[in-house]
């Protein structure tokens, strides 16, 4: 954990100092650059948060409920306009019940420039690709903070050099991933994990191990109705096989490289938006350990009914379905769902919205819901709710571990 630490902080800090060097004009003295920042700004936020758990804890040491509180302050810096800006985000989370929910995070530390055509980034930083709502297929190059939450949306800051040349037929970026963060996973004493303990030194199938990097291309264009995206990635999968030890008492993270190539779109068509992910990845273990090469899509589409009931809300219905060649063997609770929900969103000041979403495994009939709400009460605090109930669950699935975990979160968060 140490040596990747130390790796971090060092990749991070050297590829800083060399972006600021390639962004400074030749001649920075004699144009005037000064080491002072242009611009300052200081923002970030703060939250409460209480789980509580429908049901009493599956497994021994785990806790009924929970309390944390997090932070997540952000430093930025802007000299030339703009045209060069430095962002620092740490995150810290401290929790009543899991120790492992209770971390540390660079969510960012990063150096952006801007010439002309050119953008680039050096530094820890967060990408998102993809479209659909409930699975984010092609998303690959940060990996999932899950002890924030298990719905993939939460990510670690990944070290990465990137380069955008912006086109007059799309956006074309190049990363380099200089070594590998590995997934989080919940503690003994948290819920909603999984069926055994998780230790924390992985294995690994690659050479180089955490140090290994990995590279990723993406091409990205809006044509008229369409939003598109190709992207390729060929290193250290952030999707962990999870093995048997110490004679099945514990289990333990397993990683090898993948190649993934990968789609994803959206059409816009008056109030409807058509939303499709598509990816082939190569050598990905499964559940069984085995190394597969595998495909898998999601798609579906969002219907906005706008003034519903002559009043300022709108509603959009949302329908998509999600599947995965391996089947049940797959590391994905989506691999043959049907979802479907609803966003309500009020146009209020308090910025009032709704979510609720529905799944289903058409092959085994385990269904889950997904609440999420959110409102501002008053100047620069937000309250959100969310919920998650898992009904009818399979005892293959891999949300077997979890049938006893429906929760209700409640977090009260303020911005400044």
């Amino acid at each position: 954990m140490l040596k990747c630490c130390r790796a971090w902080l060092a990749s991070s800090v050297v590829g800083c100092v060399a972006a600021s060097l390639a962004s400074a004009p030749a001649g920075a003295e004699e144009a005037g650059f000064s080491l002072a920042p242009e611009a300052v700004e200081f923002y970030g936020e703060a939250s409460l948060e209480g789980t509580l758990f429908a049901e009493e804890p599956a497994f021994p040491g785990q806790k009924r409920n929970s309390g944390s509180f997090a932070i997540e302050p952000t430093f930025l810096a802007e000299w030339a306009g703009g045209d060069l800006a430095f962002t620092l985000t740490p995150f810290y989370r401290v929790d009543s019940a899991d120790d492992r929910r209770t971390h540390f995070d660079l969510r960012e530390a990063k150096l952006d420039w801007r010439r002309g055509d050119w953008e680039g980034t050096v530094g820890v930083d967060f990408v998102f690709w993809g479209k659909t709502e409930a699975l984010h297929l092609v998303d690959i190059i940060n990996t999932d903070d899950a002890v924030e939450n298990i719905d993939g949306e939460d990510k670690l800051g990944q070290p990465m050099i990137r380069v955008t040349r912006l086109t007059d037929v799309g956006a074309f970026s190049v990363f380099y991933l200089p070594f590998f963060r590995e997934q989080t996973f919940a503690g003994d004493g948290g819920r909603l994990r999984a069926p055994l303990p998780v230790i924390k030194n992985a294995r690994y199938q690659v050479d180089g191990e955490e140090t290994a990097p990995s590279f990723a291309v993406r091409w990205a264009d809006a044509i008229g109705d369409f939003d598109l995206g190709l992207s390729a990635f060929h290193g250290v999968s952030r999707d962990p096989a999870l093995e048997p030890i110490d004679f099945g008492a514990r289990l333990r993270p397993v990683y090898d490289d993948i190649t993934q190539v990968g789609f994803d779109g959206q059409y816009t068509s008056g109030d409807t938006l058509w939303k499709l992910e598509t990816l082939g990845r190569f050598n990905q273990l499964d559940r069984d350990l085995e190394n597969r090469d595998y495909f898998a899509v999601t798609g579906g589409l969002e219907h906005t009914l706008y003034g519903v009931s002559e009043t300022a809300m709108d509603l959009g219905l949302i329908v998509e379905g999600a599947y995965d060649s391996r089947g049940q063997d797959a590391l994905t609770t989506f691999n043959r769902d049907v979802v479907a929900g609803a966003r309500l969103t009020f146009n209020d000041v308090e910025d009032t919205a709704i979510l609720l979403l529905g799944s289903t495994d058409v092959a085994t009939g385990s269904s889950a819901l997904r609440l999420e709400a959110e409102r501002r009460i008053a100047d620069g605090w937000k309250a959100e709710i969310e919920g998650n109930a898992f009904l009818n669950t399979d005892d293959d699935d891999l949300e077997a571990s979890v049938q006893d975990d429906s929760y209700l979160r409640l977090t009260l968060s303020y911005f400044w």
